[in-house]
C-alpha cells in the first residue's frame, strides 16, 4: 500500500485519489454505489470473485485478459458485453477514458448486462449444476 501511496504522490494525484484498508462492509457499500469502474488488474487469476462482486455491485469491470477473467467471466461482444478486458498499463487508462466518456446509457446497458450475468455464479446455481453432474455417477453405482 505504501508503494501505491508513494505513486500517488509522485504523479501529484494525491488530492484526487484515497487509499481506504479494511473498512466496514456498510462502507464498502456506500464506496460501490459512488463507484463506475472496478479495476482488477491480477494476471492469470483463477477465478476473480471480487470481479463478480463489482459487476453486481453494478460497476463497470476492467479486468485482465487471462485467466477465469477471460475464460468465464467477462464477455466483450457487442449486446452480450459486461465489461472489458485489458493487458498493458496504457490500455487499462485508455479504457476507463472510454467508460467516463461513454454515454450513461451506453453505462447503463453494460451494467444491467453485468448484473444478469453474476447470477450464474449463485450458490442455488452452483448445487444444481453440482448435483447434475454427479448424478451420473451414483446411478451407474446403483446399477
Amino acid at each position: 500500500m505504501k508503494d501505491m501511496q508513494d505513486l500517488s504522490k509522485h504523479f501529484a494525484l494525491d488530492e484526487n485519489v484515497e487509499f481506504k484498508l479494511n473498512v466496514p462492509y456498510s462502507e464498502l457499500l456506500l464506496e460501490l454505489q459512488r463507484a463506475t469502474i472496478g479495476l482488477h488488474t491480477m494476471w492469470n487469476e483463477h477465478f476473480g470473485i471480487s470481479i463478480v462482486e463489482c459487476m453486481a455491485a453494478g460497476l463497470i469491470v476492467v479486468a485482465h485478459d487471462s485467466g477465469g477473467p477471460k475464460a468465464d467471466i467477462i464477455e466483450t461482444q457487442p449486446g452480450s458485453q459486461n465489461g472489458f478486458l485489458a493487458t498493458e498499463p496504457e490500455e487499462y487508462a485508455k479504457i476507463m477514458a472510454h467508460i467516463i466518456r461513454m454515454d450513461p446509457e451506453e453505462r447503463n446497458a453494460i451494467k444491467l448486462v453485468a448484473r444478469a450475468s453474476v447470477n450464474r455464479f449463485s450458490g442455488e446455481v452452483f448445487e444444481r449444476e453440482f448435483l447434475r453432474t454427479i448424478e451420473p455417477f451414483f446411478r451407474l453405482k446403483q446399477e
